[in-house]
């Protein structure tokens, strides 16, 4: 049976740290797929963003560009309404049987995890994968059957402060991937935050 990962975000933009959280659940794993899969809109979010589901998919699909791996899967953003995760992964084991899934999330999500839109129906869908965060350093021995908290570095980057520097003109431009820096400067993204 394949094994994918599902790694799930606003990604505004997407940045290094995603790519390294894709990139060390996929081998720690041995995941044969990542899916990027930009949320339509996020229930856990309270502003909308003003970056267009075009401009976030061609970010994310230079991302994906970036290794045989990497796939972008936009089933969130062809829905209208809040993206609940349970709901999107109920979609996607109906659709793909021979797939098994895993969400990829950050240790900041694990602890509100149970307080997610129909919690206990997503965890009957999908195992998750965790990945460490900055200050969230939650115990091994706490953590539930179908969670994997893996070994990785805990990056501190976010999407929001790479928004604020870009609209000051002092953004830190190894933050993000080449690919991604240009999708930036080409759309003229972020200017008039």
């Amino acid at each position: 049976m394949k094994k994918v990962g599902i790694l799930g975000g606003t990604f505004d933009p997407p940045h290094i740290g995603h790519l390294l959280m894709a990139e060390e659940a996929r081998m720690q794993m041995s995941l044969d797929e990542i899916w990027w899969m930009p949320n339509y809109l996020p229930p856990h979010k309270e502003k909308v963003s003003n970056t267009s589901n075009d401009d976030r998919l061609a970010m994310v699909n230079s991302m994906v560009g970036l290794h045989e791996s990497f796939r972008l899967c936009d089933v969130e953003l062809r829905r209208t309404g809040p993206s609940y995760t349970a709901d999107t992964m109920d979609v996607l084991t109906k659709r793909y049987k021979d797939i098994q899934f895993f969400f990829i999330m950050g240790e900041d999500s694990l602890e509100t995890l149970d307080q997610w839109h129909e919690s206990e129906r997503l965890k009957s869908l999908v195992s998750f994968i965790v990945i460490p965060r900055p200050g969230y350093r939650r115990p091994r021995e706490n953590v539930s059957d179908g969670i994997t908290v893996i070994d990785a570095p805990a990056v501190d980057i976010s999407s929001s402060d790479i928004r604020e520097a870009v609209a000051a003109g002092n953004m830190n431009r190894f933050l993000l991937t080449k690919e991604v820096y240009h999708v930036i400067k080409e759309r003229r993204l972020y200017d008039d935050q």
